[in-house]
C-alpha cells in the first residue's frame, strides 16, 4: 500500500473514532380542544443531536411533530435550515413552522388556503427561530383547520382531526430525556376506543 494512502485511511479512522454523538428526545403534553371541539390530549417532540468532532461541537435537530389524540395525522414544523420544507416563509425571514397544504388544509374561517401559507409557528418565551434554540416552555400557534377531519376509509372512519386555530398561543411545557423516540421512553397518547371511539358496540 502507497505510504500516501495508508496515512489517509488512518486519519479517517482517527477522524471517526474521535467523533461523539449524543441524542437528545424533548417532549410535551398538553390537553386542548381539536377543531371539532373535542377535548383531546396532543403531544408536541423532536430530536436534537449534538455531535463533537476535532472540528468542534455541531447541533442537529429533525422536525417538531405535534400528534393529536385519536387522530392519524401529524404535521411537522420545520426552521429555516430545511430549505425545501420552508417554502411557505417570506424570503428573508426565519422561524419554526408548518406550511398548509391546500388539498388538506383550510383556514381558521373554514376557507380554502393557497399554497404556501403558514398555518402553524411556534416559539419559546425568549423568541426563538431555530429547533436547535428551543428551550423550556413552547408558545404554539394556529391559524388553520383540516379540511376534513375525518375520512371515510371502506367502512371505517379515519380522523384526520388537528389542534383548534386560536389568537391566543397555546403554552406547552416540555421535558429532555437522553435517547431517541424510537426507544419508546416518551409516553404514547391514549388512543383507546373508550377515549375515541366511546359510542362504539353501543
Amino acid at each position: 500500500m502507497h505510504i500516501k494512502t495508508f496515512i489517509i485511511l488512518i486519519a479517517c479512522v482517527f477522524v471517526q473514532a474521535c467523533a461523539t454523538s449524543r441524542t437528545t428526545t424533548h417532549y410535551g403534553f398538553f390537553e386542548a380542544e381539536n377543531s371539532v371541539g373535542e377535548l383531546r390530549q396532543f403531544r408536541i417532540h423532536w430530536e436534537s443531536t449534538e455531535v463533537q468532532s476535532w472540528q468542534g461541537k455541531r447541533r442537529l435537530t429533525g422536525p417538531l411533530i405535534l400528534q393529536a389524540q385519536c387522530s392519524e395525522r401529524a404535521i411537522r414544523l420545520y426552521d429555516a435550515q430545511f430549505k425545501a420544507q420552508t417554502f411557505c416563509m417570506p424570503e428573508g425571514h426565519d422561524g419554526i413552522v408548518y406550511c398548509g397544504k391546500p388539498s388538506l388544509d383550510i383556514d381558521h374561517r373554514a376557507l380554502p388556503i393557497e399554497e404556501g401559507k403558514i398555518c402553524a409557528f411556534v416559539t419559546d418565551r425568549r423568541g426563538a427561530r431555530y429547533i436547535k434554540d428551543l428551550r423550556g416552555d413552547l408558545m404554539f400557534t394556529m391559524r388553520c383547520r383540516p379540511k376534513e377531519p375525518k375520512v371515510r376509509l371502506g367502512r371505517k372512519w379515519s380522523n384526520r382531526d388537528l389542534l383548534k386555530p386560536s389568537k391566543i398561543p397555546y403554552a406547552i411545557a416540555t421535558k429532555s430525556l437522553p435517547g431517541k423516540e424510537s426507544d419508546g421512553h416518551i409516553p404514547e397518547l391514549w388512543n383507546h376506543s373508550s377515549v375515541c371511539d366511546p359510542n362504539q358496540g353501543r
